[in-house]
């Protein structure tokens, strides 16, 4: 069955004040020890693959900022996945980008190994919010990425926007929304921003020092912002996902779709025939256990009844929402049966779902409300 890679480059400059993502300060000796022993899973997991299954589709480079890397380690990784794996010709290839550290020759130089969709995370184009977000990136960074990307011309590339940031207003986002439009970049994730325990954010909020956005302003900016994505020309095709006709994150649509997924680098999540895993949260594990040989895996013993419940929670948040006869085929089971038959009754009844040509989906005010009446449906 054909899947999807993902490799997570766990190094960072600096790190910012909301991420939870597991990341290292960037260290180039440690950069090559870490790309060595990828070099040994990518060789490990292509000699345990199964012969009829090695067709890549996708391929997405995440991290971490991915934009730090050695370019020659990558592209010998590259060779690698290619020895033991079938890599489609003009597969979507994407990889995440800090505006600062995009050049003109470092854009080239995707091109040049198949990259075809580089990302930007912008975040804002307010420098109090960047600096409360711990960005290092200037409003010109961003600005500068953009207009090289399109000069080099680039089919397809994303840029990420955040909302519901403290001390954000509406009026200030509503100007990132307008610059970022101005960029016309085919693909923006509009995200709204969730303070993840542990983070330095988390620890303000905790102490009184920041306070969260009201949820009635929240759901204003969503609102608002969704509305002026629309007027754009950009297309909703997942609560966060708004692209222009055709630029899709077709990687992100698989994992959303319950497709398989494989993932290198330490704290890689995998799903691969039913069967989920994860490589340690750890570069220095990582590497040691690839040194003697060992998969880095942790194994997730959760079963079929939790996979149901994230195959809802995902569809719903797509605006396609979940495939009757998919589901059934994949799980064995009736989607319905899996939901809280009387809320499920009321939210049809007062139009936040609508039942339809073999779909169960949220309708457009159900979409402002997503979490919510997921947290209502599941049982």
């Amino acid at each position: 069955m054909p899947f999807s890679v993902y490799l997570h480059f766990p190094y960072c400059r600096n790190k910012c004040s909301y991420c939870d993502f597991y990341k290292e300060l960037y260290d180039p000796e440690h950069e090559r020890r870490f790309y060595e022993a990828l070099f040994t899973e990518t060789r490990l997991r292509g000699e345990s693959w199964p012969s009829e299954d090695r067709i890549i589709t996708s391929i997405f480079v995440g991290g971490g900022t991915p934009s730090l890397t050695r370019l020659d380690l990558l592209a010998r990784w590259l060779e690698e996945l290619k020895r033991h794996f079938t890599v489609l010709e003009g597969l979507e290839f994407s990889i995440e980008n800090n505006p600062e550290s995009v050049t003109l020759e470092l854009l080239e130089s995707y091109k040049e190994l198949g990259i075809n969709r580089p990302t930007f995370g912008i975040q804002s184009f307010k420098p109090k919010l960047l600096k409360l977000l711990n960005r290092k990136h200037s409003i010109r960074d961003s600005q500068r990425a953009v207009y090289l990307t399109n000069a080099l011309r680039f089919e397809n590339f994303g840029a990420d926007l955040i909302f519901a940031l403290p001390r954000q207003t509406s009026r200030m986002l509503t100007e990132d929304l307008d610059q970022l439009i101005e960029l016309e970049p085919p693909h923006i994730s509009f995200y709204q921003l969730t303070i993840e325990p542990g983070t330095p954010l988390a620890e303000k909020m905790a102490r009184g020092k920041l306070k969260p956005v009201d949820e009635d302003l929240t759901y204003a900016m969503y609102r608002g912002g969704c509305e002026k994505l629309a007027e754009a020309g950009y297309v909703r095709y997942e609560v966060s996902s708004f692209a222009k006709p055709g630029h899709e994150c077709r990687h992100n649509i698989s994992y959303w779709e319950g497709q398989d997924y494989l993932a290198f680098g330490p704290s890689g999540h995998s799903f691969v025939h039913g069967r989920r895993f994860a490589n340690v949260a750890s570069v220095n594990d990582y590497i040691i256990s690839l040194q003697r040989g060992e998969y880095p895996v942790e194994e997730d013993e959760s079963g079929v009844a939790e996979r149901m419940v994230e195959a809802i929670m995902l569809g719903l948040r797509m605006t396609r929402g979940i495939d009757r006869r998919q589901f059934a085929e994949r799980f064995g089971h009736n989607v319905e049966d899996q939901l809280d038959r009387r809320q499920y009754e009321i939210l049809i009844e007062s139009g936040y779902i609508i039942p339809d040509r073999g779909r169960i989906r949220l309708s457009e005010t159900g979409f402002f409300l997503a979490d919510e009446i997921t947290r209502r449906l599941i049982r």
